[in-house]
């Protein structure tokens, strides 16, 4: 394998250029005519001569990155003020600054490359007036991505799109295409749509053969849009783009001498398959954007008892034994252990202290005794709310983030746009760690949808409050992250609600849905884990939230295999344990952590269904996890609803052709040695009757 590649290149040609070239992946844009626009990308590493560069006077809306202050769209009228690149921890970072000669006003475009497809960009701006600057739009990318020739005759565009489409709980990661109309095209999430949508797109030509793949790092509104526009021919077309922040105007404002950051936007090119764009993403989120985690406990088995039942110290102690027994090595208290026996765990959060009328011993007696079995001790908090029963909601009411209009709440949202909240919240965390000697924090966030947020007022203006509220959280996650370096940080919002890597680069691994019934389980771990590298996908299994409804037993273990498993209870307190079912599941965590954990955080996924069509999917999922070196693979496949073929015929994709294998079919055991010319050629064929059954090819090589 190749060292990575990456360069900035300044130059003067007549106007002034900017060539970066990442891997394989190059772009270029210039200061042209006092308008900073894009002037092309490449999949091969080339970058153009001024003569084959994207005209920009040929579009409407050129421009790199579209800020809009005070009403106004500051497309042109910027002046070159600096230019540096400084040689980063984890890449190769270009810092360019403009002037507007009209507004007083300095934008510096932040790029960052670091071997991957993948370019990180973001934006700092400036006000250097005297008085407020009202940020109304701030998208940190725009412009057009590519120019495309087809043939005159075909009215079909030549380009698609591929996002999440239901936005809604319980279904995140609902992957699908959609061919791009030539006209507007708008993907939105969390202000005009629901907050279960990743923030994730993947456009293909389906002439050149390029993926560009994006992901927006922010955790509030946002929206993603498109244009093919034929523009003076019908010969060519143009793909247009914008992407960033939403919510309503303004944004932001910003204080007289202030400066302020835009979300960042990760966005590349790949020539290739659909595997190669997410395997991209991945390699690119490894490197620059998720911390690698504390191998002390990394992909560590979770488990953990919530309030689907009513906890009492019996209970939990019986559930640590259970988990304990099925091989984890976590175990945590969810929601409830802060109110008092059968009362209302949603409405009661915000005063965290343990109710001893629960529990009259506290929770050291749960901690010491996890901690004598072997086990990490965790604890649940819904961090960033209050409920209204809870006593911090009466005594400090002002501190609820207000909606627009005054009527009604947020779900007991807190605003953390006031310093003193922000502040009371943080401490809270803090002590919580310290106080109960927390080894995992899991964060919960429980708000709905919240559509237009809160808003404060500032400088005389009707502010959003989405912009600021994050700027505080994500603050405080950093800074607790940072603190408490022996704690696993687990994020968790309502199921997947906040799953976008603004959020997640300061947890260890996130829950990304709250759904665990088959056959949509599939699905939401079949595209979630197109958006994260999969060891950071939390997924669950046993009679928490249900899932035990539907599906063979292996169905709902082997799905966790591919992501990070989470445990939960399998059998009523006091009802006799099932030794063929502890059997099972102690053979699925055993095959998580002997054959799946050693390669998880380098490994690479593939998607050989990556749309399952469907609210519940019908016919076959296949996931297939392999190591980078390609000596070792998993594959999963899942028969999901019916109607389906009985038979599967699985070619491999991530082992080597020249190796040989010993593949082991875990439905039987059984084992056999084939030539991986012979698995990723010819391939094997499964067979499954039933619908909501499952096989496990377990391949390593042998040579």
């Amino acid at each position: 394998m190749s060292e990575p590649f990456t360069d900035i290149f300044l130059s003067n040609d007549p106007d002034p250029t900017i060539s970066y070239r990442s891997g394989l992946a190059a772009y270029q844009e210039s200061l042209s005519r006092g308008q900073f626009v894009g002037r092309g990308w490449n999949g091969s590493g080339y970058t153009n001569p001024e003569p084959e560069r994207f005209d920009a006077g040929s579009h409407p809306a050129p421009q790199a990155f579209w800020v809009e202050v005070d009403g106004q769209l500051l497309r042109s009228h910027w002046e070159w003020s600096g230019f540096s690149q400084t040689d980063e921890e984890n890449g190769l970072k270009a810092v360019l600054e403009l002037r507007h000669t009209v507004r007083p006003l300095v934008v510096r475009v932040h790029t960052l490359l670091d071997g991957t497809p993948i370019l990180t960009r973001w934006l700092e701006i400036e006000n250097c007036s005297g008085q407020p600057a009202a940020l109304s739009a701030a998208f940190p990318w725009s412009g057009v991505l590519q120019t495309c020739k087809y043939d005159i005759d075909d009215e079909a565009s030549p380009y698609s799109v591929g996002y999440f489409i239901d936005t809604h709980w319980g279904n995140e990661g609902d992957f699908g295409w959609r061919v791009l109309p030539r006209a507007g095209y708008r993907i939105d999430g969390r202000y005009r749509r629901g907050r279960h949508r990743h923030p994730f797109f993947v456009v293909r030509n389906h002439q050149g053969g390029e993926q560009f793949v994006g992901t927006l790092a922010w955790s509030g509104g946002y929206a993603f849009e498109f244009d093919v526009d034929d523009g003076d021919s019908r010969e060519g077309s143009r793909l247009w783009f914008r992407a960033g922040p939403d919510g309503p105007a303004p944004l932001r404002v910003i204080a007289p001498g202030e400066t302020v950051t835009t979300p960042e936007m990760h966005l590349g090119v790949v020539i290739g398959n659909f595997n190669d764009s997410i395997q991209a993403l991945h390699d690119h989120l490894r490197t620059s954007v998720i911390p690698p985690q504390n191998p002390d406990h990394a992909g560590l088995v979770v488990s953990g008892i919530g309030p689907e039942q009513e906890l009492t110290p019996e209970l939990i102690f019986s559930e640590i034994d259970a988990c304990a027994d099925a091989g984890a090595e976590v175990f945590l208290i969810d929601a409830s252990w802060y109110t008092p026996p059968h009362g209302s765990w949603h409405a009661t959060v915000g005063d965290w202290q343990v109710s001893l009328e629960r529990f009259p011993g506290g929770l050291k007696p749960f901690r010491d005794y996890v901690h004598g079995k072997g086990m990490k001790f965790g604890l649940w908090m819904d961090g960033e709310r209050v409920g209204p029963k809870s006593r911090i909601a009466k005594e400090r009411p002002e501190w609820l983030a207000r909606p627009y209009g005054g009527e009604g709440g947020l779900g007991g949202m807190i605003d953390l746009t006031r310093p003193e909240v922000a502040e009371w919240m943080e401490s809270e965390i803090d002590r919580l760690i310290v106080e109960h000697e927390l080894d995992l924090f899991r964060l919960d966030y429980n708000v709905g949808n919240i559509g237009a947020g809160a808003y404060s007022e500032q400088s005389g203006y009707v502010e959003n409050a989405y912009w600021r509220y994050y700027e505080a959280v994500y603050g405080i996650y950093a800074r607790l992250s940072t603190r408490h370096k022996h704690v696993i940080f687990q994020n968790c919002a309502s199921g997947g609600a906040r799953t976008d890597v603004g959020m997640v680069r300061y947890f260890d691994h996130t829950w990304v849905t709250d759904w665990q019934i088959a056959p949509r389980a599939f699905s939401i771990t079949n595209g979630m884990s197109m958006a994260l590298p999969p060891e950071r996908v939390d997924r669950l299994a046993g009679m928490g939230q249900s899932g035990q409804r539907t599906a063979e037993l292996d169905f709902q273990f082997r799905l966790q295999l591919f992501v990070h498993p989470s445990l939960n209870w399998f059998h009523l307190k006091d009802a006799a344990p099932n030794a063929v079912q502890q059997a099972r599941i102690r053979n699925a965590v055993r095959i998580y952590k002997e054959f799946v954990r050693p390669i998880h955080p380098t490994s690479r996924i593939y998607h050989h269904t990556p749309v399952v069509r469907g609210f519940e999917p019908r016919g076959w999922g296949i996931l297939e996890l392999a190591s980078r070196d390609r000596t070792r693979a998993v594959a999963g496949l899942f028969r999901l609803g019916d109607p389906a073929e009985p038979e599967y015929l699985l070619r491999f994709r991530g082992i080597d052709p020249g190796r040989r294998y010993r593949v082991t079919f875990d439905n039987s055991s059984e084992s056999c040695e084939v030539d991986g010319i012979a698995l990723t050629r010819t391939g094997i064929t499964s067979r499954l009757e039933a619908a909501l059954t499952s096989e496990l090819l377990l391949v390593e090589a042998v040579d």
